[in-house]
């Protein structure tokens, strides 16, 4: 055997070895984030009702050939695609298994984040290490368990961004198409997503060289329209461009902060990464250096939009759409260091090598993972853990005629057995009773003459997003005693204090007494 054919065995022994290892490494990162994920339990919180519930209706309408109802208008996404998948996969596998449909798009992100390390850096160290940083944020572990339409969101996101800095000419025409494609269904399966498609096509252009530029980001430009226009003919257009307004573009503060307050908790949930993707930029080669600078723009759009609107609510779900970005980043600052260290190694600098990994990995596990773990536990007790224990309460009264009042009452809808039509479960922001109206949680008057008047079966309150108004309608059923009672109060533990549930009952309806 020729020397030359022991060289070439070599060499491809050598590269199956590499592909080996990079496979396992990854296979390890996934099945990690999947364990950390899975620590995670509560039970749904209202998002995650809404969206099973109003694909649950949509898909009574059109059994029944009735018209949809007007969820459009207030849906950050169009209803008919993750809404629909989501009322699928909840009467087959309940809220697990939606929130499993959502760790397998996470798991698919993370993949698709350590592709685009990799071809930014031509490095298999930078797409492990994009792919690690990536799975342990707390954002991005929180959406794994977390059943809204943002994890398939942010899954095409990262596709798109895998395909965008692919740079291969061959390939190029076909992967700008298709990196388009990929931010176009983003965005309409959360409007959120739209603020990257400038980004990815522009990445598109600048991850190619000469006149290709211009034939890349042309393409890209085109799959991402032909996606939104496709995707919005499905479903009625007029209505989901007002969605797309009220719910993204210009939606009203509900929890509002400062902007010092707003940074400081993006810092908490990325930070960390996104410093790190600074020095990523410095590594980058000088073709791929504009693509680099163009990733890291787009990865501030998130949590700059939140700070414009002065608006906390979603920005530790709208994190990990940044953290895609600055995750990608990120890889290179770490291929960039374990060549430094390797460098140092070869000069027999061991005792400088040796101190600078062994700071790194502190600073990595201090600064990175712990702090991601410690706040996606947090970010999962936002909300009650009793939630369906409180509805399930409410069985014995429930019948034909009953009349809900809740707060979140998409949650009674998903959780209440016998289930109850959703004519009949009434909310804080519209009601309509004996001639008086209410468009805001501000307009109590409605609801305080209903109470007086009986009209409401049963009565749901946590003090929890309209806590003023909780405490209207707490005060107007302790002057509506005895003919309401307080049947059951039940106690839960929030991330930001103590809080419990009260279940108010019409002391005249059938089942009444049951309910304790």
């Amino acid at each position: 055997m020729s020397t030359q054919s022991i060289g070439n065995r070599s060499q491809a022994a050598a590269v199956v070895r590499t592909h080996v290892v990079t496979a396992l490494s990854l296979l390890l990162v996934l099945v990690l984030h999947w364990q950390l994920s899975h620590a995670l339990r509560n039970d749904a919180f209202v998002d995650e009702a809404t969206y099973i519930v109003s694909g649950q209706q949509l898909a009574e309408a059109a059994q029944h050939g009735a018209a949809p109802p007007p969820i459009a208008t207030y849906l950050s996404g169009a209803p008919h695609l993750y809404p629909r998948l989501a009322a699928v996969l909840y009467a087959s596998g309940g809220l697990e298994g939606v929130r499993t449909f959502s760790l397998i798009c996470l798991l698919v992100a993370i993949v698709a984040v350590c592709s685009a390390a990799q071809q930014l850096f031509a490095s298999r160290v930078a797409g492990i290490a994009a792919a690690a940083l990536f799975a342990v944020q707390a954002p991005v572990l929180f959406l794994s368990r977390f059943a809204t339409y943002d994890a398939p969101s942010v899954a095409l996101l990262a596709l798109a961004l895998a395909l965008a800095v692919d740079r291969r000419e061959r390939s190029g025409t076909a992967t700008a198409v298709l990196a388009g494609l990929a931010i176009g269904a983003a965005a309409m399966v959360k409007y959120a997503a739209l603020l990257y498609a400038p980004g990815i096509v522009l990445v598109c252009a600048l991850a190619a060289t000469g006149r290709a530029r211009w034939t890349r980001g042309v393409l890209a430009g085109i799959g991402a329209v032909t996606a939104v226009v496709g995707l919005a003919l499905l479903d009625d257009s007029r209505a989901m461009w007002t969605g797309f307004v009220t719910t993204t573009l210009s939606r009203s503060v509900t929890s509002g902060g400062d902007v010092r307050a707003l940074i400081g908790f993006a810092l908490t949930l990325g930070g960390a990464v996104a410093t790190l993707a600074i020095p990523g930029l410095a590594v980058a080669t000088p073709r791929m250096r504009w693509v680099a600078l163009c990733i890291f723009a787009s990865a501030l759009l998130a949590p700059l939009n939140h700070v414009r609107l002065h608006e906390f609510v979603s920005l530790h779900k709208h994190m990990a759409f940044a953290l895609v970005l600055f995750a990608s980043l990120a890889g290179g600052a770490v291929d960039g260091l374990l060549h430094w260290l390797r460098k140092r190694w070869a000069r027999n600098d061991v005792v400088i090598a040796s101190a600078v990994a062994a700071a790194a990995i502190a600073i990595v596990a201090r600064a990175i993972v712990q702090p991601g773990l410690a706040e996606s536990r947090r970010l999962f007790r936002y909300w009650p853990d009793n939630t369906q224990r409180a509805y399930a309460t409410l069985a014995p009264v429930v019948s034909d005629s009953a009349r809900f009042l809740a707060e979140e009452p998409d949650l009674g809808a998903l959780y209440l057995v016998p289930p109850v039509p959703a004519a009949h479960w009434v909310h804080p922001y519209f009601f309509d009773y004996a001639g008086e109206s209410a468009r805001t949680p501000g307009e109590i008057a409605p609801f305080r003459r209903a109470i007086r008047d009986g009209y409401f079966t049963a009565v749901v309150l946590r003090f929890g997003p309209q806590r003023t108004w909780a405490l209207a309608m707490e005060e107007e059923l302790l002057h509506a005693q005895p003919r309401y009672r307080l049947a059951a109060k039940l106690p839960f533990e929030l991330s930001d204090g103590a809080g419990a549930y009260q279940l108010w009952v019409r002391a005249d309806a059938p089942g009444a007494d049951q309910v304790r």
